[in-house]
């Protein structure tokens, strides 16, 4: 079966819902958090991207590139028949802060040269094998999502960046403010995936959460957690740094299901039901 949800039957009913499948919100922006409803879901799959049903309910994420729909897969079992359902997933053009125009130091300006092609080469290597696996963990909170940091934000998701008078890219995160030294908290109950000193992110560490999502945590003067360790909600696990490309101390804060980043403090807002407790 193949439903076919157009932005003008959104517009009317503002609840895309049939008896198997329904999403919220109903019409998500380019690179943000989704809630997908389908009951008798077994598999699904948005963006690439798998998804992790529990309940009848699963996060996914839009890409910040995706196009003004994308498809959405889901397969159902139900009294020995497998059936495979697809629909299409209208996305909204998120609004675009004006480019940033930032200043770091020197070293950041000129193309990499061969040395550093393989560093970074090796760092965006690490970064996606923690995406990878964040598939591979299985749900560990219970409570809602926190900001690691109750601070003012200085650089917005999705912002433009230009450093040093070059465009670089788009910003991927959530900057927050604070002075060196000061405490960063992680986000909700996980499992360190990684820890690192990356050119561009400087010292940061990786949580896996678990179903799929991944919070990072950049340009930190000192990690306090090594990979394997489990955090709890609010645990600090690092301090505020200036290392990695940046113009000042501050915290970089990311997150993604799987290897699709999306706006961080969507994860303060949509929730999944409550999940038994994995202690």
């Amino acid at each position: 079966m193949i439903l076919l949800l157009t932005l003008a039957a959104l517009a009317a009913a503002q609840q895309p819902q049939t008896a198997e499948l329904s999403w919220r919100p109903a019409l998500p922006r380019q690179g943000s958090l989704v809630v997908v409803l389908a009951p008798r879901a077994a598999l699904g799959e948005l963006a690439g991207e798998p998804l992790h049903f529990e309940g009848g309910q699963s996060f996914a994420a839009v890409p910040l590139d995706a196009a003004d729909s994308i498809e959405l897969h889901i397969v159902i079992r139900h009294d020995g028949v497998v059936e495979g359902n697809t629909a299409i997933l209208p996305v909204a053009v998120r609004s675009r802060e004006s480019a940033e125009q930032l200043r770091a130091a020197d070293r950041f300006t000129p193309e990499p040269d061969s040395a550093l092609l393989v560093r970074l080469g090796r760092e965006r290597a690490l970064s996606r094998d923690a995406a990878r696996r964040a598939h591979d963990v299985p749900r560990l909170w219970t409570r809602p999502f926190i900001r690691p940091r109750d601070t003012r934000v200085t650089s917005p998701f999705a912002a433009g960046r230009e450093v040093n008078g070059v465009w670089r890219t788009t910003h991927s995160g959530l900057d927050l403010a604070g002075r060196t030294g000061a405490p960063v908290r992680a986000s909700n109950r996980g499992v360190v995936a990684l820890v690192g000193d990356f050119f561009y992110g400087g010292r940061s560490v990786y949580v896996h959460h678990g179903a799929g999502l991944m919070t990072v945590y950049q340009h930190l003067s000192r990690p306090l957690v090594a990979v394997g360790d489990t955090v709890e909600r609010g645990q600090i696990i690092g301090r505020v740094g200036a290392t990695g490309r940046v113009t000042g101390p501050h915290l970089h804060w990311q997150a993604m299901y799987g290897a699709i980043a999306f706006d961080p403090t969507d994860l303060l807002t949509l929730t999944l039901p409550p999940a038994a407790s994995p202690d």
